[in-house]
């Protein structure tokens, strides 16, 4: 082009480079906001997924609890099955606190005959039901006054009950264990249940005496729950049994058909929605059977040629409860605006295009003098002078240009502002402290994989009952209690040259690199701040004071960054930071606030230092060798450290006398700390296991140390 003329010469490049680069950003932006909806998708549908698991857990945690509490009334002679004499007002008590339970109630193995309270489901009432030989088996209901105790009459049933024929005494029985039964319909509601059921043995030969259930009807507010689920535009959630039946959907159709005497559950496949038809069919012919789908699944397929983006999780309770969580959502509830950015870029880019080409022909006779002084200034922010501005006095497109260049210098400007305020924003994710444990200068040095591997105390710490308490806040107000318990005690951790590896919901698990001290030191400090709390909020209506268990070991730990190249956080993983979590648990069966291993107290500098009393030689759930426990009595009351240090002396007593099989004088030392502090949960303890081991005698091979099967 040396012999086009200028404006030619100036003009056509410039289209060209234009076309380009608005056409390569254009395809970029496409294929990138692809990639987004990929990416967005995958995290909606974990986190819808993960939400629906929550959901179902805290629903079904709770009759298994109510079942363990009712087995033990029952082989004490506190519930009456067979002859329905008492034992109404402990159930009738249970169906209080739990509204969303239906039915309570336990049955004979004897001959069948049953015992319970439910829950009407025309009036919401409660009711007492039994049967036995008194009315051959055909069930009686009562009314129940307020404190739980029978009252009238009300009718009785047309058919005869044998507990030992129903399927939650079959499934019972067949486990041996806690159980689950397959969703069925109840024999008194006719509305789809699925009920908790656990054996009930005589301690003393171990004959069946029968099995107590709690019935939890599929509930109503589950399906809500699922319905105001945010799943895109269109996107459909839904729980289905290894059989396909639903279980609940986000959908308004029925789950059951059939008539009312006949009822029978909707499977997916044959679901009137097609998206959840769709979803089943195609996860029923990808795995084979629903059967064999096993871990989280993330999967795609077609539907009338749309890609659905699919997910599938197991929820498994460990008691039987075996279902699948599955999220679906259409890409199209995505890509719709994307194309429609794309059309608006096409657009743009022709009209851009227009008045380049306009542009450029009038700047080929005026650009040529003044786009020295742009190139100079360009070359001076370029550089990093931000403060360097364009000095060119023409109203034309040569002075817009240098405006633009101005406007850009200080958009410029701002922009690395931002990201300075963006890249101290990052250090509440990445602490200071953390960077310097990992010897990283920027949070952009963190990389997948990076650690550190070192002996380190290792903490755990948790609020105890705080599902109870969180059940009586809205979510907002949990969030906000959570929140101000962590503001609170994290500090301290910090304080103490310690810092927070994750969060757990109301726990925290934290890393104290250098010293043991370091440690105990924080967890005494984070007790105050528990107990200058409830202080405050002794002033509210609804005050109840809350307690945390902290447990420490010390051992070899890896810390560093784990997770998948476009998401890492911290965690810490080694044999010894699952101690210190179970060593939290045990804090709640032996009643102390602080609970550490004998590794802790021997790394101890000054030993002294502290008040420490034994608890137990302990074999922890996936070990096979026993630990010594202490409790850090520095962490307690100051009411409860003192009964503590009166009885010490007897405490001590009693533990030798344990350890060296007397365990005659092991149970009057305890009981003898009991009758001056009834609190100490580790002296009951004792005192039952002493107990215990007076009348089942001692075993082949006792060594003093006591094993904890499930985690705590």
């Amino acid at each position: 082009m040396q012999n086009s003329p200028l404006r030619l010469a100036f003009t056509v490049p410039v289209l060209v480079q234009l076309v380009a680069v608005v056409g390569l950003v254009g395809y970029l932006s496409f294929r990138n906001g692809q990639q987004a909806v990929q990416v967005l998708a995958s995290q909606l549908r974990s986190e819808v997924s993960a939400r629906i698991q929550g959901e179902l857990e805290s629903y079904f945690g709770d009759p298994h609890a109510i079942n363990r509490l009712n087995a033990t009334a029952f082989s004490n002679g506190d519930l009456d099955i067979e002859n329905a004499t008492q034992g109404e007002h402990l159930l009738f008590q249970q169906m209080k606190i739990y509204s969303e339970i239906a039915f309570v109630y336990c049955g004979s193995a004897r001959s069948g005959e049953f015992f319970g309270i439910l829950r009407s489901p025309d009036t919401g009432e409660l009711q007492l039901s039994y049967g036995n030989a008194s009315n051959n088996f055909y069930r009686n209901y009562y009314s129940l006054d307020v404190r739980g105790n029978r009252q009238h009459f009300i009718y009785q049933a047309d058919k005869s009950y044998d507990a030992r024929l129903r399927p939650w005494f079959k499934a019972a029985l067949h486990r041996e264990t806690p159980a689950w039964t397959d969703v069925y319909i109840a024999f008194t509601t006719r509305l789809p249940n699925v009920t908790a059921s656990l054996p009930v043995y005589d301690s003393r030969d171990r004959a069946l005496l029968g099995v107590c259930a709690t019935d939890v009807v599929l509930p109503e507010e589950f399906r809500t729950f699922l319905k105001e689920l945010e799943i895109g535009q269109s996107g459909q959630a839904f729980v289905v049994d290894r059989n396909g039946n639903l279980i609940s959907s986000s959908t308004d159709e029925p789950l059951m058909k059939g008539t009312e005497e006949a009822p029978q559950f909707l499977q997916a496949i044959n679901s009137r929605n097609p998206l959840v038809q769709e979803s089943a069919a195609y996860l029923s012919k990808h795995f084979g059977s629903f059967d064999k789908i096993q871990g989280n699944q993330q999967l795609t397929f077609a539907l009338n040629g749309d890609q659905q983006f699919l997910e599938v999780l197991p929820f498994n309770d460990g008691f039987g409860l075996d279902w699948l969580i599955v999220v679906v959502v259409p890409e199209s509830d995505y890509m719709g605006q994307i194309l429609w950015n794309t059309r608006i870029t096409i657009v743009l880019c022709v009209l851009a295009l227009a008045i380049a080409l306009g542009v450029g022909i009038l700047l080929a006779r005026r650009v040529t003098a003044p786009i020295l002084k742009l190139n100079t200034a360009v070359k001076e922010i370029a550089q990093g002078d931000w403060n360097q501005r364009v000095q060119v006095s023409r109203a034309d497109e040569v002075g817009e240009l240098a405006k633009s260049v101005n406007t850009m210098a200080t958009q410029i400007q701002q922009a690395f502002v931002q990201l300075e305020n963006q890249r101290n924003a990052f250090s509440r994710f990445f602490p200071p402290e953390y960077l310097h444990f990992l010897d990283k200068h920027s949070v952009t040095d963190i990389e997948l994989g990076d650690h550190i591997s070192k002996d380190m105390a290792v903490m755990f710490s948790d609020i105890r009952g705080f599902t109870r308490l969180a059940e009586k806040m809205a979510p907002q107000e949990a969030f906000d209690f959570i929140n101000d318990y962590l503001q609170r005690i994290s500090p301290q951790i910090r304080a103490h040259k310690g810092f927070v590896v994750k969060f757990l919901g109301d726990g925290v698990m934290a890393i104290f690199p250098e010293t043991v001290e370091n440690a105990i030191d924080a967890a005494i400090a984070q007790f105050q701040q528990v107990q200058d709390y409830n202080q405050q909020r002794r002033r509210d209506q609804d005050f109840e004071a809350i307690e945390i268990g902290i447990g420490l070991h010390v051992g070899h730990v890896m810390a560093g960054m784990v997770g998948e190249h476009d998401r890492i956080q911290p965690d810490a993983v080694s044999d010894a930071v699952n101690l210190a979590a179970r060593l939290e648990g045990l804090s709640k069966v032996y009643g102390a606030a602080l609970v550490i291993s004998e590794s802790v107290r021997r790394r101890l500098v000054n030993r002294d230092r502290y008040q420490l009393r034994f608890l137990d030689q302990v074999i922890v759930k996936g070990r096979t060798k026993s630990i010594a426990i202490y409790e850090v009595l520095d962490a307690e009351t100051e009411s409860q450290r003192e009964s503590k240090r009166r009885t010490l002396e007897t405490f001590e007593a009693g533990i030798k006398a344990y350890s060296d099989r007397n365990l005659t004088a092991a149970k009057a030392y305890f009981e003898a700390i009991l009758a001056e502090h009834p609190e100490d949960m580790t002296a009951q303890l004792y005192e039952q296991r002493v107990s215990l081991l007076l009348e089942q005698g001692l075993p082949k091979n006792w060594d003093g140390a006591w094993t904890f099967e499930q985690k705590r």
